[in-house]
């Protein structure tokens, strides 16, 4: 649900978004027997930049995930570049073991927040720091994707996608 609520937000405020599977195979299997379909293979995306690369979550996704050595050198040039990279729920952990959250801020699903060494907002459901942007879980994914169309395109736009879902999106920009 993470990645199809995700690309579905993004789509609405009109941001071109590449799902890729880091299989062989652009069909992909989610952790509840979801059948989604990539729009490329980790490799045929691996050939251009991004503004942002996030990574879902779900422990067995994210090992998956942990296991792709494009996935691991696209986000370690990504950060090194100085664009946004960062995951939802499980995926922290992830970025941890990838050497990408070292003096970073985060918030992640609370099974894996003991298991994390960087300084965590548990409480947030949303937190950016700097180029880094994590999510807390399924539950919070609306904000999540929400506060990624507002770090790109700001306020206006991501007011404007939320009234479209009938999704209550604070009315100023500081709230």
């Amino acid at each position: 649900m993470e990645i199809i609520m995700l690309v579905d937000i993004l789509r609405r405020a009109n941001i071109n978004v590449v799902l890729a599977s880091v299989d062989e195979s652009t069909n992909v299997v989610g952790s509840q027997r979801m059948k989604i379909v990539a729009d490329k293979c980790i490799l045929g995306a691996s050939d251009s930049k991004y503004d942002l690369i996030i990574i879902p979550g779900g422990p067995a996704g994210a090992e998956r995930l942990h296991r792709s050595t494009t996935l691991k050198k696209l986000l370690k040039e990504q950060k090194q570049a100085g664009r946004m990279y960062g995951g939802i729920s499980y995926s922290p952990l992830i970025l941890q073991k990838q050497g990408l959250l070292e003096d970073k801020t985060v918030t992640a699903h609370p099974s894996i927040v003991s298991q994390l060494t960087c300084q965590v907002i548990d409480s947030s459901k949303v937190v950016i720091d700097g180029n880094l942007i994590t999510g807390k879980g399924l539950g919070t994914v609306m904000d999540f994707s929400l506060a990624i169309v507002r770090k790109f395109f700001g306020h206006g736009r991501a007011k404007g996608v939320a009234n479209g879902m009938v999704f209550d999106y604070p009315k100023s920009r500081n709230a």
